[in-house]
């Protein structure tokens, strides 16, 4: 009888601890969940001789704490280039990211860019 006592007051205990510390376990197990909330791209980043085009995004984690990867894609005629950030978001955080891409002619096609972002380690 004081067996199944114990065991039912461990348990009892157990599920007190569980709800009471349930953000702190919710930031820890459950993996990033990002998204990117907005983005936009300019040519704020060029100069005299040198154009460019800069990505921005607003990164939001409705997940666990963790590392997330921005990936922009920039394409102008035939070409396209890649670059990718990792950064570090907590629960219910949001970042603004931004990536320049030197590669892009000023006399060329007006480029055109995408985003996506993903928990580091996996591509969704």
């Amino acid at each position: 009888m004081s067996k199944k006592l114990i065991i039912k007051g461990l348990i009892v205990f157990g599920i007190i601890l569980v709800v009471a510390n349930y953000q702190k376990l919710y930031k820890t197990i459950i993996p990033p969940i990002p998204e990117v909330v907005s983005s936009y791209a300019d040519g704020t980043s060029s100069s005299l001789f040198n154009y460019s085009t800069k990505v921005f995004a607003e990164v939001r984690n409705i997940g666990g704490d963790g590392y997330v990867v921005f990936e922009a894609k920039v394409f102008q005629g035939r070409h396209e280039w890649t670059k990718t950030k990792s950064i570090y978001l907590k629960s219910y955080d949001t970042k603004k990211v931004s990536l320049i891409f030197d590669e892009v002619e000023l006399l060329a096609e007006d480029p055109s860019y995408n985003t996506k972002v993903y928990t580091l380690g996996g591509m969704d």
